[in-house]
């Protein structure tokens, strides 16, 4: 019998010749990381996002992490996080000792449901990391006037956010910290 099912890529990269030459460009210079087209990429970040600034660093993972650990969170605290998201926004704030509160997402958006933010918080809560899924920005106004009362600090995941704007305003740029993946996908 004859299988008939179709393979689906996950993601396809679509790598031409300029992109292969730029790389071994970069390779030969010796600075395979922080050297001068880090510092491009960087500026030209800013450009696009409206951001003040921008650093470069291994993956999505290791920006939220850090961005944890510039906001002060450690041990005997919790940040609040949707309860659909990749497993590394949670895993951001255990890296720091902190406790991942998981908030119930709006069933039309996935993004987190601010109404359920809301009943996650305790004396305890540092933080709210939402996640922009999908392209979808969250509905910022409501979860910087929350984290603002409440006094906690915003960083938001942005892994599925480069190029979306919320009224107007490119998701990152509103909160503490924007962190952003490369992921082929």
């Amino acid at each position: 019998m004859k299988d008939s099912t179709k393979q689906i890529p996950f993601s396809s990269p679509d790598i031409q010749q300029g992109e292969i030459d730029a790389i071994a460009k970069v390779i030969r210079s010796g600075w395979l990381a922080e050297g001068q087209n880090t510092k491009a990429f960087e500026d030209l970040f800013c450009q696009y996002t409206g951001s003040p600034y921008a650093k470069a660093v291994s993956n999505c993972t290791a920006a939220l992490h850090l961005s944890c650990i510039a906001a002060g969170c450690g041990p005997g605290e919790e940040v609040i996080v949707p309860a659909q998201t990749h497993v590394a926004t949670a895993h951001a704030v255990e890296y720091t000792g902190a406790k991942p509160v998981f908030a119930d997402v709006d069933s039309t958006t996935g993004n987190i449901d601010i109404r359920s933010a809301k009943r996650c918080l305790t004396d305890r809560t540092r933080g709210v990391i939402p996640v922009h899924m999908a392209g979808i920005a969250c509905d910022m106004d409501s979860l910087v006037q929350f984290c603002t009362e409440h006094d906690l600090f915003l960083i938001e995941d942005c892994a599925h956010g480069l190029g979306s704007r919320y009224k107007g305003q490119h998701v990152g740029t509103f909160g503490l910290a924007g962190c952003f993946s490369f992921y082929p996908t």
